[in-house]
């Protein structure tokens, strides 16, 4: 993210929240989760 380096650099607190914003947008589109990769499976137990 070379607009959020650039951004922080240049003490554009705006900007830089505006990068982070779209950056998020971009991940979490279409009901995509940011950290589905990282979360464990569940372990399912029979029940009884």
């Amino acid at each position: 993210m070379r607009l959020l380096r650039l951004a922080v650099e240049i003490q554009r607190w705006d900007l830089a929240a505006h990068t982070i914003v779209l950056a998020s947008a971009k991940v979490l589109k279409n009901g995509d989760r940011p950290y589905a990769g990282k979360s464990k499976a569940k372990k399912r137990r029979p029940n009884g």
